[in-house]
């Protein structure tokens, strides 16, 4: 398997994760509401609120953020206490690239 293959399948295992796919749609999300009005949220989603959202410890949220880190699904970033998780959107770009190609469009 060459480099690209290997890093798809880490992805699609890492999606294989019933919390981990809510963990993405929640960030996805409040990235999605923060772009309609920037002044008053962020476009980040605190590992915080993703415990309460999904009524999961805190320690169990970092477990699954640090797995979609390590697949390049998502970047975070430490402010003081909290972390802020966000889209990585070059990893959905490769994802979607490769998908694309079992698309066939008939017109």
């Amino acid at each position: 398997m060459n480099k690209d293959t290997k890093n798809l399948a880490k992805i699609f295992k890492t999606l294989a994760d019933e919390n981990r796919l809510k963990i993405l749609l929640f960030i996805y999300k409040k990235e999605c509401r923060c772009k309609e009005d920037e002044f008053l949220c962020r476009d980040e989603t605190c590992i915080k609120d993703l415990s309460k959202f999904l009524n999961i410890t805190v320690p169990t949220i970092s477990h699954h953020t640090k797995e979609l880190v390590n697949a390049g699904l998502i970047t975070t970033k430490k402010d003081g206490r909290w972390v802020y998780c966000k889209i990585n959107q070059k990893t959905f770009q490769k994802i979607y690239g490769f998908l694309s190609k079992f698309l066939t469009i008939k017109g």
